[in-house]
């Protein structure tokens, strides 16, 4: 089976991967299980052999992963010898990663703002925002947010009173399962949506039509396939960026592409991209515009685990950098958690509004490492799977 749940939100993976070991125990087939979750092969397997990348691709260690069957999530979470596995596993690719990584750079960030920015004509100095504004209350507001669609039983709530305050340089996952409405909200943040009811209020001024203010990554990539990296790139920085010398907006292209590992691919056309390097591309686009506001759409989802990883790490270089506020759609519970100040949990849909909200209290700036080996890290994995559980219930 070739990663055949990987592109399925929390709740359906789960629901197959259940039916999958149902079948399993029934029959005993004997099953390769290619997968880029390391929790899924967990899960699963017998065995978990990672693959180091190519050329010249071999296999590696073999981590016997000796859980009882059957194997159940919620208490595989307090299992010592599931930790201890998963963080071997994880570590072990994250090596591997750094070993193949050619994300470098030698180009610097030239010392200007996008005109996006609030007071960009009175200070180019610095990319980077006063640190007196970040913090700023009420930067990001949703009012009574409701998307009511037209059916032909009538209309429906897909979104129904979702309110939501955020600070200036805050970063927000938006975590539920498929259906609640996650999407929706982003796209309304974005002004691609039409508002039914309520508001959103940015930097003080209403949301209502899109604008280079606000930056999109989407779960698939969104290109110009006849055009370059560069030039899709160049697109975006060219608009927000027309008070700097050209040399300066080449810079800022070249900058970000490197840093997502495409620095070897500036001049290749997008239709002769794969998925992956597309969505490198996307991410790309969106650092570089240095918005108000970043919106991500499940950008990870259809990379594989090194990848993901490695752009994880981009994105909180990135946020740590500018200090960008951000909202990100996911349903990765251990993404969620690596990234987020908070994390936000929406009810099912229809009628979808916040059902939850964690405080995410662990150290800047994260790595993956630091992660698993935090005391506190399981109690909050435990927190948002058990109310993803609860919502599967009802």
């Amino acid at each position: 089976m070739d990663e055949p749940l990987s592109a399925l939100d929390a709740l359906t993976r789960a629901n197959l991967q259940e039916e999958i070991l149902r079948i399993w125990e029934q029959d005993k087939k004997t099953v390769i299980l290619i997968t880029n979750d390391v929790d899924e092969g967990l899960l699963m397997a017998d065995r978990v052999i990672p693959l180091k990348p190519g050329p010249g691709a071999t296999f590696g260690p073999e981590f016997v992963v000796d859980l009882p069957r059957p194997r159940d999530r919620t208490m595989m979470n307090h299992d010592e010898r599931f930790k201890t596995l998963r963080a071997q596993i994880t570590q072990y690719l994250m090596d591997i990663g750094i070993e193949a990584s050619s994300g470098e750079t030698a180009i610097t960030l030239p010392p200007v703002r996008p005109n996006t920015s609030t007071d960009w004509k009175n200070d180019t100095t610095a990319l980077k925002p006063s640190t007196d504004d970040i913090g700023r209350e009420r930067y990001l507001e949703f009012t009574q947010l409701d998307k009511v669609y037209p059916t032909p039983k009538g209309p429906v709530a897909v979104v129904e009173d979702f309110n939501l305050k955020m600070q200036k340089g805050e970063f927000i996952s938006l975590i539920g399962h498929s259906g609640c409405g996650k999407s929706t909200v982003l796209s309304m943040c974005a002004g691609l949506n039409e508002i039914s009811n309520g508001g959103i209020i940015l930097d003080g001024k209403e949301v209502d039509s899109a604008g280079p203010d606000r930056a999109v990554v989407f779960q698939a990539p969104s290109l110009f396939p006849w055009l370059t990296a560069f030039e899709n790139v160049s697109l975006g920085v060219e608009s927000v960026y027309p008070h700097a010398q050209q040399t300066e907006r080449d810079d800022i292209v070249e900058y970000y592409l490197t840093r997502v590992g495409l620095g070897d691919a500036l001049h290749k056309k997008a239709a002769d991209m794969s998925n992956g390097m597309r969505q490198r591309v996307g991410i790309a686009r969106a650092f570089a515009l240095s918005p108000k506001l970043l919106l991500l759409d499940e950008p990870f989802g259809m990379l594989d685990s090194l990848t993901r990883w490695e752009l994880q790490e981009v994105l909180m270089e990135v946020w740590e950098r500018t200090k960008l506020t951000a909202i990100m759609v996911t349903h990765d519970v251990d993404e969620a958690i690596l990234l987020a100040d908070r994390v936000v949990m929406m009810t099912n849909g229809p009628q979808a509004k916040v059902g939850k909200i964690i405080d995410v209290d662990l150290p800047r700036p994260r790595t993956r490492k630091a992660l698993l080996e935090h005391p506190d890290y399981y109690a909050y994995r435990e927190s948002l799977i058990s109310f993803l559980a609860e919502c599967d219930q009802h």
